[in-house]
């Protein structure tokens, strides 16, 4: 989880260099990084099924593979944290 968080950070300060070469707001740019990495995250998690998916997923699925998607959800989520944290120092 060291790596993920580590990985959002350099890809937090990707985003920061971009703003200043491209012609897009850097709150934009966060924001956009942010959305895109929580998305990934629910997509991951299986969160963005109903009910009756979620029931089956549960039962078709082994529980290796549950740990690991919801692994790979944690990992998303935690990359998407220092650009979420920047979005919200540039908005204040």
């Amino acid at each position: 989880m060291k790596k993920a968080f580590a990985a959002g950070c350099i890809l937090a300060a990707a985003a920061f260099a971009a703003g200043f070469i491209l012609p897009i707001r850097l709150d934009m740019i966060f924001g956009a990084v942010s959305a895109i990495l929580i998305v990934l995250s629910i997509i991951m998690s299986g969160l963005a099924v109903s009910g009756e998916e979620q029931r089956a997923n549960y039962h078709s699925e082994t529980k290796e593979g549950r740990q690991a998607r919801l692994k790979m959800a944690a990992a998303f989520f935690l990359a998407a944290i220092p650009s979420a944290v920047c979005l919200f120092i540039m908005i204040l």
